[in-house]
């Protein structure tokens, strides 16, 4: 990804927003307020002491981005691994078995990229674990594809397990839950391997002064079935010794089980939305700096007229992932006008707004509205409510930071077109 320096190049980020080990510290902003460095100080302090944390924020906040900066700019005392199940699994159909496959996995190959001789020992321990003759005919596995460790137990292992995650993510649900039955008996005996496997890194960790942190950075980005992986599967990843960081998107905090996780949790980090307007409803000029700095920092600001920049932003209610939308479809919309122009119209934005409030007020059900009517934000007490799990889920219920307090709103876009006064703005 490189800075846009035309209005194609904008519309080319539909597909590449996304930042990457590449372009995290050119493209990433930091958020404001000082959770970067806490983190960052957290796991310096606790080295020594393995720590599950938890990473909460709304669905586009950047919880994603927030951890390849930390990774790539303040994690050196720690050898990191990202374990992506989203891209992997099905969300709305996820087993543990498939979590500490997708884990395994990971670990092997990443051991078997930096050892040429990994401990006989805990390849034999997994390999009689998964060695499974009525498995491996009905994954189509076959022995001879174990690559260039071909006829070692190490590759029969690494190719195995990726011929298990390959069936898991690819394969029907009869298949996928045949290899959950077959694994299921033995799945404490494959945790052991995990934890031997990761105790294994950290030896050899050892001399560096560093650690093994293993990152589950996209399940911020699950949707409803969050919910599902943190009441179902939390438990099988939090039993390994080792430290650990987890993303979740913030609704699942008014799940009825969610103080279970926090019990289970050593530090709970919220990366909330940024507001572009104060609790009094005057503007907030740190919130409004911080996206136009993620603008700027991806498009030409000649690309930009700066009126219609403060507009994106205040439109955009603070939320990254919309202010980012807006100034992609636009750049759309203006060149469908005029194939030549060079800057972002403003009728094209009109038009753009104008379709971003539509969307945002069907997005409404009939009971959502009438809740919202009659909200008090003043206290939010709503664990188990799941219409405001839906309106978190869909960024018009909105909980803001600034250095100041803490609170939740409604969109400013809804609460201009629909009338709506919260409870706390009520005379």
């Amino acid at each position: 990804m490189q800075q846009a320096k035309t209005l194609n190049d904008i519309i080319e980020l539909k597909q590449s927003h996304q930042l990457t080990d590449e372009t995290v510290n050119i493209f990433y902003s930091q958020p404001p307020g000082m959770m970067i460095e806490r983190i960052h100080r957290f796991f310096r302090i606790m080295h020594p002491h393995p720590q599950k944390m938890l990473i909460i924020g709304p669905v586009g906040a950047g919880k994603k981005s927030l951890l390849q900066y930390l990774i790539q700019s303040k994690f050196q005392n720690y050898h990191c691994l990202t374990v992506p199940l989203q891209n992997r699994l099905n969300p709305l159909d996820i087993s543990q078995v498939d979590i500490i496959f997708c884990l395994l996995h990971i670990l092997i190959d990443n051991l078997s990229k930096t050892q040429k001789r990994l401990d006989p020992g805990l390849l034999n321990n997994l390999y009689q674990n998964l060695h499974d003759d009525h498995l491996i005919s009905l994954i189509h596995f076959k022995k001879s594809e174990a690559g260039d460790a071909e006829g070692t137990k190490l590759g029969f292992i690494q190719s195995f397990i990726h011929a298990i995650v390959e069936a898991i993510s690819t394969t029907g649900r009869e298949i996928r839950n045949h290899i959950r039955k077959s694994f299921e008996p033995r799945l404490r005996l494959i945790l052991k391997n995990v934890q031997a496997f990761v105790d294994y890194s950290n030896h050899i960790l050892k001399p560096e002064g560093r650690s093994l942190l293993i990152i589950f950075n996209d399940l911020g980005q699950f949707d409803q079935s969050a919910e599902i992986f943190f009441q179902n599967h939390l438990s099988i990843t939090e039993r390994i010794n080792t430290h650990i960081i987890y993303t979740m998107p913030d609704f699942v905090r008014f799940s009825p089980f969610f103080q279970t996780i926090c019990d289970r949790m050593d530090r709970i980090e919220y990366l909330r939305t940024s507001p572009v307007i104060n609790h009094d409803q005057t503007p907030f000029e740190p919130g409004k700096q911080f996206i136009d700095h993620i603008i700027s920092k991806r498009i030409d600001p000649r690309l930009i007229p700066e009126m219609m920049k403060e507009m994106i932003i205040m439109t955009s209610g603070g939320v990254l992932n919309d202010a980012l939308y807006l100034t992609i479809e636009t750049a759309i919309c203006s060149l469908i006008d005029n194939t030549e122009c060079e800057q972002l119209q403003q009728k094209a934005f009109e038009s753009i707004k104008s379709q971003f409030i539509r969307n945002k007020l069907q997005q409404l059900s009939y009971q959502e509205f009438c809740l919202l009517k009659g909200l008090d934000l003043s206290k939010p007490s709503w664990t188990g409510n799941q219409d405001i799990q839906s309106l978190m889920r869909k960024n018009i219920l909105i909980e803001y930071e600034t250095d100041q307090c803490i609170w939740f709103d409604i969109h400013p876009l809804i609460k201009e077109y629909t009338g709506i006064k919260p409870m706390f703005e009520k005379e």
